[in-house]
């Protein structure tokens, strides 16, 4: 079985972030969570994982419409 378990973990959580149940971690402001959903972004686009590209692009815009 040849598995990239980097890979994997970082499917399942952005795929957590879809999930109702899901929050950010406390403490976290506005600029933490752009920063870190950009580094999700870059990371996405150079393994070339579209779907998630697009997940973490909804979850930019929600966090852009949050007063």
């Amino acid at each position: 079985m040849n598995q990239n378990y980097i890979d994997q973990l970082f499917l399942t959580s952005i795929h957590g972030l879809c999930n109702v149940a899901w929050e950010w971690p406390k403490g976290w402001d506005t600029l933490r969570k752009r920063h870190f959903l950009k580094n999700c972004l870059e990371f996405a686009e150079y393994r070339e994982m579209y779907e998630e590209c697009a997940i973490i692009r909804d979850v930019q815009k929600e966090l852009d419409s949050e007063p």
